[in-house]
């Protein structure tokens, strides 16, 4: 019951998500199984050994919904939409994706955002700066990538 919680609080409320694995260790007998339930871009990025967990995530329309993979062993994850494919570091508390990609984006207030392009768990992208996410959205950014 405990993980459930976790996983629902994990996607916003709008998503709903299926966990296929769950702090799964990725083992030769484990490995063809776990191919078959990821995007085929995440695959280079397997390795024996690894800490693994895989959602299925749906948030009402194509666009929202995909797939998210954590690396829990390396702080790595990688999340794959109809509109997007990102890998970078996990940021647990934000529920975030951080490429080492640079973008500036300018804010409704006008002011300079330079940092690491972002994507939360529900697909959104954005910028990662100074330990806070500003998603690519009229409320946040006027102008970014």
């Amino acid at each position: 019951m405990e993980r459930k919680e976790k996983h629902q609080a994990l996607f916003p409320a709008h998503c709903t998500s299926v966990c296929t694995t769950d702090h799964q260790e990725v083992t030769n007998d484990n490995l063809e199984e776990i191919l078959g339930v990821t995007p085929f871009e995440q695959h280079p990025y397997f390795e024996l050994g690894d800490t693994l967990s895989v959602f299925y995530f749906h948030g009402g329309s194509l666009k929202n919904s995909g797939t998210l993979t954590i690396w829990h062993n390396r702080n790595q994850a990688a999340i794959k939409t109809s509109e997007t494919a990102l890998c970078g570091e996990w940021i647990e508390t934000l529920r975030l994706i951080v490429s080492d990609q640079q973008e500036v984006g300018w804010t409704m207030k006008g002011e300079l955002v330079t940092g690491r392009i972002a994507v939360d768990v529900s697909g959104t992208h954005g910028i990662y700066s100074c330990g806070q996410f500003f998603p690519n959205s009229p409320e946040q950014l006027a102008v970014g990538y």
